[in-house]
């Protein structure tokens, strides 16, 4: 950015978030830089922004590194976010029994409620998408065949350690973050279950003969879910807060 008003050039960086449906309709564009850059291109920025009910999805965030600091922590909360659908996921299948069917029909009710949101909405979906790609034509949700295992761009990372820089706790993009270490070493776990089972350590799953609520189970879920969202948003909050105070100061 030096480099760029050095020879008088005006520099915008840009967080941009909208995946696929962005690419068709419009994003949501986090714009940090000189203000008077962005006084020159929102004219263009707010045309090409996602447009809803309030206005465009785009304002000026702040100075240079702004945006895609307001970018990497959009990113942070949703790695928080997958963590607690996929523990919510968990406990309603391996507690509470609940089928492919049965959990997109739940995923879609709360989608219909206060907890809508894109990610909720795309885990139905997955619920309801079927194997058509077998090569023994086995079939079932594809959902039964994906490898538990996932890999990071580096953003909740990231999040995580400036949440650490301000002394401010961020426990739930923490633990995402650690799940994701987890996740990666498939072939540890893997190694482990197998001694787990030879001890005869219990399953995470409701013993045998328990009667599970199924009802009362999806109505806790979906509370403790709700709840851990709001927790999860009040500590990106309390980081961001601590950011603007520590940038003011100096």
């Amino acid at each position: 950015m030096a480099l760029c008003e050095a020879k008088g050039i005006r520099y915008m960086g840009m967080g941009v978030s909208g995946g696929e449906e962005g690419a068709r309709n419009g994003p949501s564009i986090m714009p940090g830089g000189p203000r008077e850059a962005f006084d020159a291109i929102a004219p263009i920025i707010t045309k090409v922004a996602a447009q809803v009910d309030g206005g465009a999805c785009t304002t000026y965030v702040g100075p240079g590194g702004a945006g895609n600091f307001v970018k990497m922590v959009h990113n942070g909360i949703e790695y928080g976010d997958m963590q607690l659908i996929s523990e919510a996921y968990d406990l309603l299948k391996h507690v509470g029994g609940l089928d492919e069917a049965e959990l997109a029909s739940v995923f879609d009710k709360w989608n219909a409620g206060r907890l809508e949101s894109f990610l909720i909405e795309i885990t139905a979906q997955i619920f309801k998408t079927q194997d058509d790609q077998s090569a023994d034509k086995s079939g079932g949700p594809i959902v039964n065949k994906i490898l538990d295992k996932t890999g990071m761009k580096g953003t909740g990372k990231w999040t995580v350690q400036q949440a650490a820089e301000l002394s401010v706790a961020a426990p739930t993009i923490e633990a995402s973050l650690n799940a994701r270490f987890l996740s990666g070493l498939k072939d540890e776990r893997v190694a482990a279950e197998a001694l787990y089972a030879r001890l005869g350590a219990p399953k995470a799953e409701a013993p045998a003969g328990t009667k599970v609520d199924k009802e009362q189970l999806i109505a806790d879920v979906e509370q403790a879910l709700y709840a851990s969202k709001i927790m999860s948003y009040a500590q990106v909050r309390w980081a961001c807060a601590s950011l603007f105070v520590s940038t003011s100061i100096h």
